[in-house]
């Protein structure tokens, strides 16, 4: 079977197109992955820094223990949002396909 130049350039064409796409494709993976991680990662510091400041605030003698229970429970609902957050994004690495 003999392939004429036109037939040749014409392969040699669609798979750079191919090979356009595919880039860019892993390119919007890359970049979504990033989106994960950060979203991901601030809320997880956010938490680490309500950690130390409900610290701080169960040292300090000033305040009552109303104001420390509702302190202790901001950062119960903030541990258990993160939770259920960082799950549905393990979720979603699994089941997607890239």
């Amino acid at each position: 079977m003999r392939v004429n130049s036109e037939q040749l350039r014409k392969r040699v064409s669609d798979g750079s197109r191919t090979e356009t796409i595919l880039s860019k494709t892993l390119d919007e993976v890359d970049r979504i992955r990033k989106r994960q991680t950060v979203a991901f990662l601030v809320p997880f510091f956010l938490l680490v820094g309500l950690f130390i400041w409900l610290g701080r605030l169960s040292e300090s003698h000033t305040t009552d223990l109303r104001q420390l229970l509702l302190a202790s429970v901001f950062v119960l609902e903030w541990a258990m949002a993160y939770v259920a957050m960082a799950i549905a994004i393990v979720i979603i690495r699994m089941t997607l396909k890239f």
